[in-house]
C-alpha cells in the first residue's frame, strides 16, 4: 500500500524549478543537429538543407528496412505455415 503522507512530504521537500528553467520558452531539439527549434514546428528537424536532406535519406532507409523484414519473415512464415497446413490435411 502507498503511504500518501510519505508522498506529500517528498513532494514538498523537492527543489523547485530556478528562475531561469521557467523563464525557458518551451522548444523542441532537431533530431540531426541538436539544435533548438521552435516548440509548434511540426517537423523535428531544423530549416538547414542538410538536415532536411538527412532526415529524407533516413526516413527512405527505414522504410527500406521494414520491407526488408517483411520479405524475410515471410520467406520463412509460408513454407512453415504450408508445412502446417499440409500435416492438418494428412499429406
Amino acid at each position: 500500500m502507498v503511504d500518501s503522507e510519505a508522498v506529500k512530504k517528498k513532494v514538498k521537500n523537492m527543489p523547485k524549478r530556478s528562475k531561469a528553467q521557467a523563464l525557458t520558452p518551451s522548444h523542441k531539439h532537431c533530431r540531426i543537429c541538436g539544435i533548438d527549434i521552435p516548440g509548434k514546428s511540426e517537423e523535428r528537424v531544423c530549416k538547414v538543407q542538410e538536415c532536411i536532406d538527412k532526415l529524407e535519406k533516413d526516413e527512405k532507409n527505414q522504410k527500406q528496412m521494414r520491407i526488408l523484414m517483411f520479405v524475410f519473415f515471410g520467406l520463412f512464415a509460408i513454407p512453415m505455415l504450408g508445412s502446417v497446413v499440409l500435416r492438418l490435411l494428412g499429406y
